[in-house]
């Protein structure tokens, strides 16, 4: 009885581990930091609780309290009597988060934010799955049944983790491990069985875990966020930010925001790519974070900046290029462009980005062809319904500008140049960008702010057919020590022109303040990278040769999916995990076999099973018997000539006893079984004195030795 409870004892725990692993698989979906408290507390509680054996229409109720009271002093606090007791508010936050958790997490960035309540579903799914697991393992005998119940809880974190950045493989090869642990204990008879197991299975898990990420049966599953409508776009209360551009040239000292960072990149406010004849909008939709933003294009290095707004009106937060990671208050995100809001935008604020600022190559753009987006080269009729006339003004005077150029590239750089050399960035120019302002611009007044040179670049390029969209942000401020304090007469608009297999590349129309029109072609706050780009651009005066193509590409994915890069990876992890499996499998077969011999239904069947551990023993040791070509009486001979005469009465006892079981018909009963048992012992020990180490450990590790 007492070795009994003892294994119900260890299934309990073995369950529990189970439970915990199914509900580390969350990492990804939730921060790794915070997942370990809520699933130990999930994972153990119920386990506890399960061992004062109550009955189970009490077992129940007793469970829903406990776990009411764990996530009311741990999730709910705020809620909860004292910080700790179930209040009606505790108890119904609570059941409200269960219920809601998978709609808002299928419909969040992930991982979420680290202090969601979400992750109090990973609390029910745990604890609920353990709860059963111990009560099964403690009622019943059923070998595999207690691991069924923590298997939900592995199947949700596939489910809502497949669009989050961690991977669920390894925590299911820990998860299969542990069922396997669960079987060895709950069908093994002897300790030694047990420690002879559980080191195996750890290497066999430990194997999984190094092998799994990098075969390519890793790839992630499908989606289902694909299934589920996404709740429609927060909207952008406000001023648009290109209206609000000519308003801070008239304050250039009002303080806007800080920023610590070592980067000198320029900061993206807002993404406008909608027009509608008058004015340009965001067709951003912004979902919550916590943290991550998904989706970049190419090669990227990372930035890390440090936030506190001051007086920047608006929910925009800025950023440099494209946000990687955001941490702060009520942040949203759009996965479109990576525009940052947030929903508690306020003086004061602070927030962090880790941003990935784009690398181009001349070489790259100057084969680059638009992408095929036309709602981004869209130039729309007038508020009336007729179509406006500066339209074919504005083609007219593309061609023009672009006059001569080979390539998409070249016609957008082309673009650029005509601008910053046609007007003066004036700061005290009227605002407007709508098409009779822009005429008005290119054709009367050649005076305007840098938002009436991002319009009209962007509006000429879509009249030649390249897709655009403006950009308003801010040049990075001036710096003390490693702070930089951005002012309203740090704003910058710029354009941006969508290319296949490279995404949204930035050009600077405006010129310098200090030296525009005519006189020369300086930008305003165009980056190094950009300025010595264009410059290359628009002085190719010849097309590429054919020949330079393949080599002066880059491949147009640009970033490779998980896996693709690491091919040398696989061809030296995946032998080495087939080496692995198979010394498992020479090491855990031949004690398996041996103890299930043992352990027959019958003393006839265990009888026999002796004997064929006898000749497979004596087979290993380079002895020639085979049970299929010889008697049991000669292979009883022949091993007696090999192992000298100590070894004739246990041999041809044993001999005897299998054949009275396999033909005499003969009743045998266990002390017969325990003799013959005996009799291999025996024969165990001479082969052990008389082969020597190495011999016996090259067939245990030879594949005969599988097959028994």
């Amino acid at each position: 009885m007492r070795e009994s409870w003892g294994r119900r004892v260890a299934s309990v725990v073995v369950v529990a581990l189970l439970c915990g692993a199914a509900g580390m698989a969350f990492d990804g979906v939730f921060p790794l930091a915070a997942l370990p408290p809520v699933v130990a507390v999930a994972a153990v509680a119920p386990g506890v609780l399960a061992m004062l054996r109550l009955p189970l229409w009490g077992a129940i109720p007793v469970s829903v309290l406990a776990w009411l009271v764990a996530v009311s002093a741990t999730i709910f606090r705020a809620e909860a009597w004292l910080g700790f007791v179930p209040s009606p508010a505790a108890v119904r936050a609570a059941l409200l988060g269960v219920r809601d958790a998978g709609g808002r997490l299928l419909t969040t960035i992930l991982p979420a934010a680290p202090d969601s309540r979400a992750i109090v579903l990973v609390s029910f799914l745990v604890w609920a799955a353990t709860f059963a697991g111990c009560e099964l393992a403690l009622r019943t005998r059923a070998v595999m049944l207690p691991a069924v119940a923590a298997l939900p809880v592995l199947a949700v974190a596939v489910v809502l983790g497949v669009a989050g950045a961690g991977s669920v493989v390894p925590y299911a090869a820990v998860f299969a491990g542990l069922a396997l642990l669960l079987a060895l204990v709950r069908t093994s008879r002897s300790a030694g069985t047990l420690a002879l197991g559980v080191p195996l299975l750890a290497c066999l898990v430990l194997g999984a875990v190094v092998a799994a990420p990098v075969l390519p049966m890793a790839e992630r599953p499908y989606d289902v966020r694909r299934l589920v409508e996404q709740p429609p776009p927060q909207p952008i209360r406000g001023v648009s930010a290109l209206d609000q551009v000519s308003a801070w040239l008239q304050n250039p000292q009002r303080e806007l925001f800080t920023v610590r960072t070592a980067s000198e990149a320029n900061l993206r406010l807002a993404v406008l790519d909608t027009f509608d004849g008058v004015t340009w909008t965001s067709n951003a939709g912004f979902v919550p974070t916590g943290g991550r933003v998904p989706g970049q294009e190419g090669e990227r290095d990372t930035v890390e900046q440090h936030f506190t707004v001051q007086r920047l009106p608006g929910p925009w937060l800025p950023a440099a290029d494209r946000p990687l990671l955001a941490k702060g208050p009520g942040i949203v995100v759009d996965p479109a462009t990576g525009m940052l809001a947030s929903t508690q935008a306020r003086e004061g604020l602070t927030y962090q980005v880790t941003s990935g600022i784009r690398q181009y190559s001349t070489a790259e753009l100057r084969e680059a062809t638009p992408a095929d987006d036309p709602a981004a080269r869209r130039l729309p009729d007038g508020p009336d319904g007729r179509t406006p006339p500066q339209r074919a003004r504005l083609g007219q005077i593309a061609r023009r500008a672009t006059a001569g150029a080979r390539s998409p590239t070249q016609q957008a750089a082309k673009l650029a140049a005509y601008l910053r050399k046609l007007a003066k960035n004036d700061v005290n120019a009227p605002p407007g960008h709508g098409y009779r302002s822009v005429e008005f611009f290119l054709t009367e007044s050649k005076r305007g702010t840098t938002e009436q040179f991002a319009a009209s670049f962007a509006l000429l390029a879509r009249s030649i057919g390249l897709p655009s969209r403006i950009v308003v942000g801010f040049r990075p401020g001036a710096a003390e020590g490693g702070l930089r304090q951005v002012r309203a007469g740090d704003v910058l608009a710029w354009a941006e022109i969508e290319f296949k297999g490279i995404g949204w590349v930035p050009f600077y129309p405006t010129p310098s303040r200090t030296r525009s029109g005519g006189g020369g072609d300086v930008v305003e706050g165009a980056p190094k990278q950009a300025r010595e780009i264009e410059q290359a651009i628009n002085s190719d005066s010849a097309q590429p040769k054919p020949t330079q193509k393949p080599t002066t590409r880059p491949t147009p994915t640009a970033t490779p999916r998980p896996g693709t890069g690491t091919g040398l990876v696989v061809w030296a992890v995946v032998p080495a995990a087939v080496l692995v499996v198979y010394l498992l499998g020479v090491g855990l077969v031949p004690p398996i076999r041996r103890w299930r011999r043992r352990r027959a239904s019958s003393p006839a069947a265990r009888v026999v099973g002796a004997w064929r551990q006898t000749v497979t023993r004596l087979r290993g040791a380079g002895i020639p018997v085979a049970s299929g070509a010889l008697t049991a009486g000669e292979v009883a001979s022949v091993a007696e000539t090999a192992l000298g005469p100590a070894a004739r009465e246990p041999l041809t006892a044993l001999a005897d006893l299998a054949n009275l079981a396999t033909f005499g018909g003969a009743p045998m009963d266990q002390a017969d079984a325990d003799l013959s048992w005996r009799h291999f012992g025996e024969i165990d020990t001479l082969v052990r004195r008389r082969v020597g180490t190495l011999r016996r450990l090259g067939h245990r590790l030879s594949p005969r030795s599988l097959l028994g």
